[in-house]
């Protein structure tokens, strides 16, 4: 049975990047931010309703961060000041730039900051799996996809993953080809995630060079799920950040289980829950350990 008693917070660091046409402004890494265009002398946000799939996937293959993970409107990385732009970005998703993109007609009705058009990004996919939240492991390098060797992917750097991927957390780590086989390059960096950062790009990472690793071995994921259909919780503690950990699965909260239950994995399920990290993780006494069905069983990290 899983428990722990969590602590803190997790802060967050804001960027903005410009490629002279665009920029993307108030995200946590350079690809993602509010969308903003250089109309002559002045930067202007983009309206939510003028700025769809399309244009976001045409402004992360320029900024060479693969495909849009998400669109979000309404100011979701804060209201810009001065003008916004008046036109619709009517992007096929094909063009190289977004200068390219054709543009609409002057909008009618006026637009404010409220509905800010901003756009994340992702380096990182998975491929091949039954659900969007499964599959073998791609990242994306100076615009080619290639597959992730599996020698130094550990259950950290998938929690990042899944996270990233609004999946849930990572539940396993099939090697084998379970997935397929990829047919790109094979990447053999090796990320150093511990387990709290937004994304696979914020984590430490090593380049390993040349290597022998084959798509035998690439790296895969089986995550938890979106957290629409999967989420975590812990109850019978003095607060949300403190008890007894179950998960929600197919309907219903269920149990985890683990005699080997230690402060590493509960500072992921911490995290997860925007607890910060874990201050003690224990097994309760037999009478609080709960009754029902079991969601998990033996999760290592």
């Amino acid at each position: 049975m899983w428990a722990c008693n969590c602590q803190g917070d997790l802060g967050t660091h804001r960027s903005l990047v410009s490629l002279g046409f665009f920029q993307l402004v108030g995200g946590d890494s350079p690809c993602s931010g509010r969308v903003e265009i250089r109309d002559g002398n002045q930067w202007k946000t983009v309206c939510d309703s003028d700025f769809g799939p399309k244009a976001a996937n045409v402004v992360c293959r320029e900024l060479k961060c693969g495909a849009a993970l998400s669109v979000p409107g309404s100011a979701h990385f804060g209201e810009g000041v001065g003008p916004i732009w008046d036109r619709e970005l009517q992007c096929a998703g094909h063009e190289p730039l977004l200068a390219s993109c054709p543009r609409g007609s002057p909008r009618d009705q006026p637009c404010t900051h409220a509905n800010d058009a901003g756009v994340t990004c992702t380096r990182f996919r998975l491929v091949n799996g039954s659900t969007v939240c499964e599959g073998r492991v791609e990242v994306q390098v100076l615009g080619t996809w290639g597959t992730l060797c599996a020698s130094r992917w550990d259950l950290l750097d998938a929690h990042v993953l899944c996270r990233h991927l609004d999946c849930g957390f990572a539940e396993s780590l099939p090697g084998g080809g379970h997935f397929g086989r990829g047919t790109g390059p094979v990447w053999t960096d090796s990320f150093h995630c511990d387990g709290s950062e937004a994304h696979l790009g914020q984590c430490p990472v090593t380049a390993l060079g040349a290597s022998r690793c084959s798509h035998e071995n690439d790296a895969a994921v089986i995550c938890s799920g979106s957290a629409g259909s999967m989420s975590l919780r812990l109850v019978g503690g003095g607060s949300r950040c403190d008890g007894r950990v179950e998960i929600f699965q197919h309907g219903t909260w269920a149990r985890v289980l683990d005699d080997q239950w230690d402060v590493q994995e509960a500072s992921v399920v911490c995290r997860q829950l925007q607890c910060g990290e874990a201050e003690t993780a224990y097994n309760p006494p037999k009478a609080e350990r709960g009754t029902g069905p079991v969601g998990l069983r033996g999760v290592r990290l």
